[in-house]
């Protein structure tokens, strides 16, 4: 049977008329379900295989094995280097998005939710426009034509009758009239595709409607001409919009055909099967010697047309979030609460026991027609989506790569969820808690050794990622964007990197985990202590500093925290080889790698940040926009500051070379801490005695472009004519530039420092070399920065230089922890109260005494209030 070419209007319509009039074929009954396999001659039903969502290709379903000229299916998608991941999905080009009754109708399937529909029809046009080929499969339209006919059979009634139905139609056992689905499907169909017309339209898109039934796929030449249909009208840019015609179904609500003769072929899949085989519903069809072949809904038509229109992907949009552990609202299993699988592979035991609800108010098919559709598609090459229709924008949000809804994917856990790496991360910051002091001391000497024997394997990396870069390692480098400085490492940077780990490791044989803080004795025989713990997971999000992983994971492993690590393309190859250092050393002790795990760089930070349940504490290491995106983009606790704006006040008594050389360090010097001054404030009678040349000699001739403050520049006109305007006094240059202020007084500088300063590190520079005074101590009173210094660089505040081995980060809000924070910022504290059968009675009751007496954890002498 071939179908002569002719226009294309003329063969969408004759060509659907044609299929349904073959329906009636004697052929029908000798015929199952197949699908080709990618290769396979259009019409040859050797190259079909069985309707099933459990067979694997290759699997003994009656497919033939492959020519030696034809690859097999299961070689061309199992047999891939690299499975299909999230960051896949913006390459798919052809896509097939199914649309869910729950999505498009109102409460109870009745009406067409026009917002719904007006969000999903933008979205597609995007897809349209950028490129790529859309198919929809639509459900709605037996809600739409149901108020269609509740309207029309209202106003066919009488008077009394329609009285009757406006008290009691909405009620249990009411007198309203039971619609047939079938007409509904019938009536609705004009409508809801007008819809579609119409809006489309808007953004210049055409659409064509195809009605789908099950011989279509039956028979071979019917299948064929659908497909050819529908693959030329992607090929014009139109939207193809199938439905199943549920006209022709004796019952709607189950889907089946019956097939009466004795030797047809069935499928084996039954999205109405609860977890013991039985059915939910009762089938019209299911005489003795009969046979049934389900096409179920267009949760399978929309699988049956993604594999058969070689689709890369398949989105299944619905009224829920994706696939959970167990129905919403139900305890699963094990008794936990459901949890979102953002990655489901049906080859994992765990997710094969999985019970699926169903929300019967809407639709037909349920969670678990969608699940053996999606696992249908991803056995025949087509990866599946099922996330929420209802929320905004996410058909793009998917195509962003973000992570939204279930993935259907065999991809291995290094491209797993960022759900699932936060289960391993906390698993593994189990594992490392729960080692002895010795061992996370003798991890972290591992990596200092590793270092050490690898340098020049890792300076070689690191040499890739600037070259890359288009940065360098020669003089001048500085003069480079600050990100690009921070790139590069040489083997000064690394030996302090190590002594920074060598603190740590000492640190860490003093047994952070279970210190005892507080030792209370609240009664006779009752004894309270507080004593710290770690905090979990924490994650890691840097911009190019790539000596932020071993600093930050050395921290992590001497506190017994899980490290995950997010990083810039830049330093991907620099990332690797310390990622695999500190791998080694976790190995080699029996602790998972999942306690230090580095993300793709190309994989969306956005999911990780959700993690409330999984991670613990957010550390963003890098510039100011990304702690500040950050912080507006989290409800986990940050620990880091947006700005980082320092300042030195020059008082009029300095020792003139001595300030210059703090100046210097504090702006260009960048082998100590991160921090540098922004801002310098001068004593106006230094510059009235000419001294302002001598302070920034130095720096201009590292380069460095020195802005004039206002002030400065009215009162000091020829002495700040070659000075460019400062646009602000609150920007970060970096080590590109500085501005000048001039102040009349200490109390002035403390006013301009607390009123535009970030109250990170402000430094007075007043006197001779070591010599204290009135006014130095004035300043560090009264400055409300985190970290106040008197005569040296604001470089020092940094954790090394504090004898914190490194710093998780800088938090310069007033709290419990202020300025640098060592190990002390990834722990937290818990309490334990030991009794000897003790109860709240007997002290309210007067038998026993409240004590509450304390003592010094480190001498054991009782404390005294």
């Amino acid at each position: 049977f071939t179908v002569p070419r002719c226009d294309m209007s003329a063969r969408l319509v004759g060509g659907v008329r044609a299929l349904g009039a073959l329906r009636g074929s004697s052929t029908l009954a000798a015929r199952s379900i197949f699908l080709r396999q990618p290769g396979a001659a259009r019409g040859a039903s050797s190259g079909f295989t069985e309707w099933n969502p459990e067979n694997r290709p290759g699997q003994d379903v009656g497919i033939p094995k492959p020519r030696n000229d034809q690859k097999s299916l299961a070689t061309g998608v199992h047999g891939q280097k690299k499975e299909f991941s999230r960051e896949d999905v913006p390459k798919a080009k052809r896509v097939v998005i199914k649309v869910g009754t729950s999505v498009l109708t109102r409460d109870e399937e009745f009406g067409v939710s026009l917002t719904h529909l007006a969000s999903l029809v933008e979205q597609v046009s995007e897809l349209v426009h950028e490129g790529r080929e859309v198919i929809i499969v639509t459900s709605g339209a037996v809600g739409f034509g149901k108020m269609r006919l509740q309207v029309q059979s209202v106003m066919s009634q009488t008077v009394r009758h329609t009285l009757s139905w406006g008290q009691n139609g909405n009620q249990k056992g009411g007198n309203a009239r039971t619609l047939d689905s079938r007409a509904c499907a019938a009536t609705g169909q004009s409508g809801l595709m007008t819809l579609y017309d119409a809006m489309f339209s808007q953004y210049g898109v055409s659409i064509a409607q195809i009605l789908v039934t099950m011989s279509d796929f039956q028979v071979d030449a019917h299948r064929a001409n659908m497909c050819e249909t529908i693959k030329e009208l992607i090929s014009l840019g139109i939207v193809p919009v199938c439905n199943e015609n549920d006209v022709f179904y004796s019952n709607t609500s189950s889907r089946e055909f019956s097939m009466s003769h004795s030797n047809t072929q069935i499928s084996t899949f039954n999205p109405y099967a609860s977890q013991d085989g039985k059915q939910h519903q009762e089938s019209d069809a299911e005489n003795e010697g009969s046979k049934v072949v389900r096409l179920t809904a267009n949760d399978s038509l929309s699988a049956l047309l993604a594999v058969e229109l070689d689709a890369e992907l398949m989105i299944v949009l619905t009224n829920v979030d994706g696939v959970y552990t167990a129905p919403p609202g139900r305890l699963s299993t094990l008794g936990a609460t459901p949890k979102l699988i953002s990655a489901f592979n049906p080859d994992q035991e765990d997710l094969q026991r999985l019970e699926y609800g169903r929300d019967r108010r809407v639709g037909r098919g349920g969670m678990a027609a969608k699940v053996d559709a999606a696992k249908f598609a991803l056995n025949h090459g087509v990866n599946c989506i099922i996330a929420n229709g209802h929320k905004q924008d996410v058909i793009q949000k998917i195509f962003d790569g973000k992570t939204v809804g279930t993935l259907f994917t065999r991809a291995t856990t290094d491209n797993a969820a960022p759900l699932v790496r936060g289960q391993e991360a906390r698993r593994a910051s189990r594992e490392l808690a729960a080692l002895p002091a010795a061992s996370r001391k003798a991890i972290l000497e591992r990596i200092a050794k590793q270092i050490r024997a690898k340098m020049d394997l890792i300076l070689s990396a690191n040499a890739k990622d600037v070259a890359a870069a288009g940065a360098t390692n020669q003089p001048g480098f500085a003069q480079q964007p600050a990100d690009m400085r921070k790139l590069g490492l040489s083997k000064k940077k690394l030996t302090a990197i190590l002594k920074g780990i060598d603190q740590i490791a000492s640190s860490a044989s003093n047994n952070a985990i279970g210190k005892n803080i507080k030792w209370v004795k609240v009664g006779d025989g009752l004894y309270l202590e507080q004593q710290s713990v770690p905090l979990g997971v924490a994650l890691c999000v840097f911009e190019v500093c790539t000596e932020v992983i071993p600093q930050v994971a050395a921290l992590c492993i001497a506190s017994g925290n899980a490290v995950i690590f997010k990083g810039s393309a830049p330093a991907e190859n620099t990332t690797r080889v310390l990622h695999e250092i500190i791998a080694e050393a976790l190995s080699s002790h029996g602790v998972s790698k999942n306690a230090c795990i580095i993300l793709p760089h190309r994989e969306p930070i956005e999911d990780y940040l959700l993690l409330n349940e999984y991670i613990d504490l957010v550390i963003p290491r890098g510039g100011r926009q990304l702690i500040q995106w950050v912080n507006d983009n989290t409800e986990i606790p940050v620990l880091g500051d947006a700005e980082g704006l320092c300042h030195i006040y020059i008082h009029n008594d300095a020792d003139i070379a001595m300030a210059a050389s703090i100046i210097l360090d504090s702006k260009v010097e960048t082998s100590a801490g991160s921090y540098g001054v922004e801002t310098l404030l001068v004593n106006f009678k230094l510059i009235e005695n000419g001294k302002l040349d001598e302070l920034l000699a130095p720096l201009t001739k590292e380069g460095v472009t020195v802005f004039a403050g206002p002030r400065l520049r009215a009162q000091f006109k020829s002495q700040t004519l070659k000075m460019p305007p400062a646009r602000s006094l609150e920007v970060e240059y970096g080590v590109s530039a500085i501005a000048v202020e001039v102040v009349t007084s200490v109390e002035e500088a403390i006013e301009h420092i607390n009123t535009h300063g970030s109250h990170h590190t402000d430094v007075i520079v007043s006197g001779a070399r070591g010599e204290d005074s009135a006014v130095a101590r004035e300043f560090m009173g009264q400055v409300e920065s985190a970290c106040v210094f008197h005569n040296c660089s604001t470089r020092f505040s940094d954790g090394f230089a504090f004898g914190l081995g490194a710093q998780v980060g800088v938090n310069c809000k007033k709290g419990p922890l202020r300025g640098p924070v060592g190990m002390e910022g990834l722990m937290t504290y818990r309490w334990t109260m030991k009794g000897k059968g003790h109860v709240t009675s007997d002290f309210s009751n007067g038998n026993e005494i409240w004590v509450h007496e304390k003592k010094c954890v480190t001498c054991g002498l009782q404390v005294r209030e």
